[in-house]
């Protein structure tokens, strides 16, 4: 008999592995045809599960980039990879920088970052907006319970003023209609109201 002693039952993931035992040089014998035995360990351990570390996350747009972190509940012995794609309010190229792609997790490594890049600053009053991320197709690994991430680009600018562009203005009353421009002090991405009573000397209806 030879012993193959102390086989490891480790908690990591991983492929069937081989111990090849090989005869040669017999002394008193001649050598079979079976002289390479193949002992296969064959592994126990589920694969992990891959998921996000939190479903939300949030920034003030002034804060150029995000990493959203993929955690595996374990390591495997195998790289791990999920595709992901993109969604939400924001748009990107225009609010920030991230395609629908495929995260690589290194063997032996339990986590790995997807980056939502290039987040942009502008001077414009908006909604605050989303960017959804969504795992999928998960190989050597299965998919987790938070596979879909949120992360809210907070707007940091302030609201436009509303104003009369002049406080007075006159017409003769042969002139049989006047129109006053309102403005705002900045461009908005939100539709802007404003109510307006109407008083004075003049009657309406009559004048």
């Amino acid at each position: 008999t030879i012993t193959i002693a102390s086989i490891i039952d480790d908690l990591i993931d991983e492929s069937d592995e081989t111990v090849i035992v090989t005869l040669s040089n017999p002394s008193n014998a001649t050598l079979g045809g079976n002289d390479v035995h193949t002992y296969t360990i064959t592994d126990n351990d589920d694969a992990p599960t891959i998921e996000f570390n939190s479903v939300s996350s949030s920034g003030d747009e002034s804060v150029s980039s995000a990493d959203l972190t993929v955690d595996l509940s374990g390591p495997s012995s195998e790289a791990v990879t999920v595709d992901y794609t993109v969604t939400g309010t924001a748009e990107s190229g225009t609010d920030y920088t991230l395609a629908n792609g495929t995260l690589t997790i290194n063997s032996g490594d339990t986590s790995g970052t997807i980056t939502i890049a290039s987040i942009i600053d502008d001077l414009i009053d908006e909604s605050d907006e989303t960017v959804i991320v969504t795992l999928s197709n998960p190989s050597n690994a299965t998919l987790g319970v938070n596979d879909v991430h949120t992360y809210t680009i907070t707007d940091n600018d302030d609201a436009p003023t509303i104003a009369f562009t002049d406080p007075s203005s006159s017409n003769p009353e042969s002139i049989n209609s006047a129109d006053l421009p309102v403005d705002l002090s900045a461009e908005s991405s939100q539709s802007v109201t404003v109510d307006y009573p109407v008083t004075g000397t003049a009657e309406s209806g009559t004048d």
